[in-house]
Parts: C-alpha cells; sequence; structure tokens
C-alpha cells in the first residue's frame, strides 16, 4: 500500500501575501512613469523648435529661443569681433601689433552656436536626452560660442608682421666678382611664425570675448648650407688678404726674406666645399689646388736651394783610412710638400703667414765617414804630366788650379764638372797673367797653365774608364800635352762654356788627389776608390789630314812689349785630325765600354810680337821657349 503525504500550503501563502503587496507599487510606479512622461512631453511640445530652458551662451540666456533667435540675440549682444583687441608681440624684439578679431578673421559663428545650444537635450539616446534635458532644466548648461577662423583673412593680418619676422633660409654660396675673384654670400638663416601655436593662444581669451595680448612662437630655418657666422668671417678674410710666406730663421746668405702669395694668384687656386658635418649640418670649407701651389713654391726652390759641400780628405795608403782636410758644409732645400701641407692646414684659419719649409742636406761624404761607408779603400789609377820649361806664373797657375781639386769626393752616379770646382779664375782669385790659349791663338792672360790641370785629371779618367761626357781639344797640338800620353789627350777648358766632364758610373766614392812636383815639373792626379777590377785598353793615335805648319813666320808690332825686345807667342806645329780609340772591360774581361776621342788640330806658324826700336824678322832677339 502506498502511503501519500499531504501538500504543504505555507510557501503559497506566503506568495500570494507577497504579490498583493507589491501591485500598489508596480501600479505606483507605471503611474508615475506615465505622468513623468507626459510632462516632458508637455515640456518637449511646449519647446518645439526652441532651445530648452536654461541654455545660456556667454552669460546670455538663450532658452525658449528658436535657433534664429537665439543667433540674432548672440550678434546683438556681443560686438567683440570689432571692438576686442588682440596684440601680437615678437618675444625678440619686443616690437608689438594690434588687431580687433576681425581683421585676423576671428569670428563669432551665431548660426553654429545657436544650433549647438538648440542640440542640447535633443542628441543621444532616450535616456540621455532625458538626463541633458532635465539637469539644463534644474541646474542649466552654458554653452562656449563656436570661434571660425578665416585662414585668407588670418594670412592678410600677418602679412606684415610677417614681412617684419619672417624670411626665408637662403644657403652659403660661392660666386665670382667681375674680375673672377671668388666672392663668399653667407648664409641666412630663415624664420617663420608658428601659426598653430598662435590659434591656441588665441582659443581661451575670444572664447570668453576677452582681449588678448600673445606671445608669438617662431623657429629659425637653417638652410642647406649654413656657416657659423665666424666660419664665414673667416672665409671672407681668406680672400680678402695676402698670404705671406716667411722663413723660420733667417738665411744670412740669401737676398730673400719672404715671398708673398698675391690675392688674385691665390683666388685662382680656391675652391670650395660641401663638407657634412656629424651633426648634420653642411658647412663650406676651402680646399686648394695642391699641384698650383706645388709649382708656384717650386720657383723659390732653385733659389733657396744650396748644395751642400762634401768634407774633403786625403786617403792614408798606411792606416787605409781618410783623413780630414775640410769639413762638410750642409746644403739645404725648400721642403716643397711640407711647406704646402702647412699651407693647406692654415688655410681654413685666420693665420695668413705661413713658414717656408727648409731643410738641411747632409752629404754621404760628411766630415765623420770612413773610408769604408764610402767605399774609397785603394788607389785604382793614377797619372802624371810633366809641365818642363814653363814660366813661373804658369807653374804658379797650376799649382792653384789644382789645389781646387785636392780632397773633392764624387758619388756614386754623379757627374763630375772640372769648372764646378775651378771656381773664376782672375788675379783677385790668385792667378797670375801668363800665355794662354784662345780661338787657336796664344795670347797673355790671366790663369794660363790651368789646361795642364784639366788635361792631366782627363787622362786620369781615361785610365780609370769612366765615361767621359765632354772634353774639348786645343785649337792646335801643344807640347806639353803630347809628352807622355801623346797627341790627342788634352782637354782643355774655359769657363763657363766649355768644361770636362765624367760620370762617376760604379757603386762606389771617388776621391781625387792631386801632387804638384817643383822639382820635376810635374802633376799628379790620383784617383781611390774600390777596384771592379777594370781593364782599360788604348789604341795609338790615329793621324789623318795631316798638314804641315806654315813655314813663313807672322811678325806683329805691338807697343805693350818692352823696347828692343821680342816675344814669341805662338810656335808652329803641323794640324792633323787625331782619333784616340779607348775600350773598357769589366773584371770578367767583357767589353762594356768603347769610345774614340777626336781631336781636330789645325796647323799653326811661329807669331813673334816686337816692341819699339826692333826690326821685323830679326830673330837674333828671339827668346828661347818657355814652353
Amino acid at each position: 500500500m502506498q502511503a501519500i503525504s499531504p501538500r504543504s500550503q505555507s510557501n503559497n501563502t506566503l506568495g500570494r501575501k507577497i504579490g498583493y503587496f507589491l501591485i500598489p507599487l508596480v501600479v505606483g510606479l507605471a503611474l508615475a512613469v506615465l505622468v513623468l512622461g507626459a510632462a516632458m512631453a508637455l515640456y518637449r511640445a511646449d519647446h518645439s523648435g526652441r532651445v530648452y530652458t536654461g541654455v545660456t551662451i556667454q552669460g546670455v540666456d538663450v532658452g525658449g529661443l528658436t535657433p534664429d533667435e537665439a543667433a540674432a540675440t548672440l550678434r546683438e549682444a556681443t560686438a567683440y569681433s570689432t571692438d576686442g583687441t588682440i596684440t601680437l608681440v615678437d618675444p625678440r624684439s619686443g616690437e608689438e601689433w594690434s588687431f580687433v578679431p576681425a581683421e585676423m578673421g576671428i569670428l563669432i559663428d551665431a548660426e553654429a552656436t545657436a544650433a549647438a545650444a538648440f542640440d542640447v537635450g535633443r542628441s543621444g539616446g532616450p535616456l540621455r536626452r532625458l538626463q541633458d534635458t532635465f539637469q539644463t532644466w534644474y541646474y542649466g548648461r552654458a554653452i562656449p560660442p563656436i570661434v571660425v577662423f578665416a585662414e585668407a583673412q588670418l594670412d592678410r593680418a600677418l602679412a606684415g608682421v610677417s614681412a617684419e619676422i619672417e624670411r626665408e633660409a637662403v644657403s652659403a654660396a660661392w660666386g665670382s666678382d667681375a674680375t673672377g675673384v671668388p666672392a663668399y654670400t653667407p648664409a641666412q638663416v630663415g624664420r617663420t611664425i608658428d601659426r598653430a601655436y598662435l590659434r591656441e593662444q588665441l582659443l581661451q581669451p575670444i572664447g570668453s570675448f576677452a582681449d588678448a595680448r600673445v606671445e608669438l612662437l617662431t623657429a629659425d630655418i637653417y638652410p642647406a648650407v649654413y656657416d657659423e657666422p665666424d666660419t664665414a668671417l673667416r672665409l671672407q678674410r681668406t680672400l680678402a688678404a695676402p698670404v705671406s710666406f716667411y722663413f723660420q730663421e733667417p738665411l744670412d746668405d740669401l737676398d730673400l726674406n719672404g715671398v708673398t702669395l698675391p690675392q688674385e694668384e691665390l683666388a685662382k687656386w680656391l675652391r670650395v666645399e660641401q663638407v657634412t658635418e656629424t651633426d648634420g649640418r653642411v658647412e663650406h670649407r676651402i680646399q686648394v689646388d695642391e699641384n698650383a701651389a706645388r709649382n708656384w713654391l717650386a720657383q723659390f726652390g732653385a733659389t733657396i736651394y744650396r748644395r751642400p759641400e762634401n768634407a774633403r780628405y786625403y786617403f792614408n795608403d798606411d792606416t787605409r783610412e781618410l783623413v780630414l782636410v775640410a769639413p762638410h758644409v750642409n746644403g739645404r732645400e725648400l721642403d716643397v710638400e711640407a711647406t704646402l701641407q702647412r699651407f693647406i692646414a692654415q688655410i681654413n684659419s685666420d693665420n695668413h703667414a705661413v713658414p717656408l719649409i727648409v731643410k738641411e742636406i747632409t752629404p754621404l761624404a760628411h766630415s765623420g765617414a770612413t773610408a769604408v761607408e764610402l767605399g774609397i779603400t785603394e788607389l785604382i789609377t793614377e797619372t802624371t804630366t810633366w809641365f818642363y820649361g814653363s814660366s813661373d806664373a804658369r807653374k804658379h797657375n797650376i799649382a792653384r788650379a789644382a789645389a781646387n781639386f785636392y780632397g773633392v769626393v764624387v758619388a756614386p752616379g754623379e757627374e763630375f764638372s772640372f769648372n764646378r770646382y775651378l771656381g773664376s779664375i782672375s788675379e783677385s782669385d790668385g792667378y797670375e797673367v801668363g800665355l794662354i790659349i784662345i780661338g787657336g791663338r796664344t795670347i797673355q792672360g790671366v790663369g794660363g797653365g790651368v789646361c795642364q790641370v784639366s788635361t792631366t785629371l782627363y787622362q786620369t779618367a781615361f785610365w780609370a774608364g769612366f765615361p767621359i761626357v765632354e772634353r774639348w781639344e786645343h785649337g792646335y797640338m801643344v807640347g806639353y800635352y803630347n809628352d807622355g800620353e801623346g797627341p790627342g789627350m788634352d782637354a782643355t777648358v774655359f769657363s763657363p762654356l766649355v768644361d770636362f766632364r765624367f760620370i762617376n758610373n760604379t757603386p762606389h766614392h771617388l776621391l781625387i788627389e792631386n801632387y804638384y812636383n817643383e822639382e820635376f815639373e810635374s802633376l799628379t792626379f790620383k784617383f781611390y776608390s774600390t777596384s771592379l777590377g777594370r781593364r782599360v785598353e788604348k789604341d795609338e793615335p790615329i793621324f789623318e789630314n795631316v798638314t804641315p805648319a806654315p813655314t813663313e813666320d807672322i811678325w806683329e808690332f805691338d807697343d805693350q812689349v818692352a823696347e828692343g825686345t821680342v816675344e814669341q807667342f805662338d810656335y808652329a806645329t803641323e794640324g792633323a785630325r787625331v782619333t784616340v780609340a779607348r775600350r773598357v772591360f769589366n773584371a770578367d774581361d767583357q767589353l762594356i765600354d768603347e769610345d774614340t776621342f777626336v781631336s781636330n788640330y789645325i796647323p799653326w806658324p811661329n807669331v813673334y810680337r816686337y816692341g819699339p826700336g826692333v826690326e821685323e824678322g830679326d830673330y837674333s832677339l828671339v827668346p828661347d821657349p818657355d814652353f
């Protein structure tokens, strides 16, 4: 059998009691909503097409007005656009400009503002509209005026201000003046007014219809190529003044204190390049045409240059060492490259005084050099010539000239010049008047006998196997030089036109010594170096076109000849073309050089000069030859 429990009645009774209690509340709420809705409908109906109550614009109550009436009321209530004052101030100069708002294109848009007032309580969802309407009625709502900026009018108003403040940015540039000299135009920094900032600063005062004083915000505009003011001035000064080159130490033997580079010459060398700095700025830098500057400086090199003078020595055959005879003298030269670099370094500075860099040249054959260092280790050849019967004047001149060559050192590859070491020949140089041969004639002159020295030196170089660069024969065959080596082995000199030159074509220095022997009337030249084992062969001279000496002597009156005396100036000699051949072999007996030396001698008669009181042709008064 199934038991069934009875249903509980207590819960149903409680629910019915609560339901009965809520019915009045729900009904009351519904009635309130209906009443409020009806009230709002009446309120809205009463404000149909009109601004809700409580809306103000800048203190002007426009509630209950249509948008057109609100706009008209707003226009009548304020004359700010025409009566207000806006003052703009340049903070850099302090200059001021005053405008009424309308002049700056600042206007109150009454229609738009009235429309915004009318829109209060009429936008958004139902609850939002209800809330806005109630709050406007209960608390009120202030609507800010809508301000309009007329851009074209604002630009016109700012035009006058802009003309005094704003400027374009102009890059620095280089051109040239009427003469072609580079001319520099400095850069101009531009300046502009920040119009967006100006509008922001005007919004608050014009929103309250208040007068305003606004400091303009301006910005500098740097051009693409801009030089700082000091750079610009320096660039201009570079072209405005010449450059002076000076010696850091005076050169006593040089009549030159410095040189000036003219402005017009400097202008030809300069070019201006744009350089980008690390911060991105582009500036100008002056660059120099180095080749033009180098060539200009080089022209002073010859004036400044002084050739170094080797020390002079003699070779001690016992110790095989060099003995110093005269110390070396340093040379000097213009260091063109170093001077150029100083010039380039200073061209972009205000310093227009540039030192001429002069460097010393110390010869290899200096005072402290040793025989081994120079390769002077042994005697490689020597030659002797004789001057029997020469006059005392001629002997003196031979000794005097030979002294110029004692201890001379010739570097490897160097060309030896007789005239360079001989120097000038005059009585003030210690020479005496004697007989000299010029143009195939024997005449009185200073320095007779010098050719004895050049001939001896030529023969020594000949037998050393050195290449002979320049050698001249005498006009006719002379007995002094035919002795020993025979005809065709003489060498005449006449500075500066006629020289004797040879080249030291060995890897070692060459030391020249000479010895004058008054007792034996001889002159000896010795060459010291390091032997390369050379061997020299000389053929016997070949005579061609031999012409006998004229048989008829020449007599000439000369009032400078002492009374009652006769002097013989020229000696009869045959003419001929004489050829001497030389072959040079190396240590391996290989032929390394072959030369022929040709001498053309003219025939010449005896020439006598006689003084007053002498009969022409009186041979009894002719003295014996003295050379």
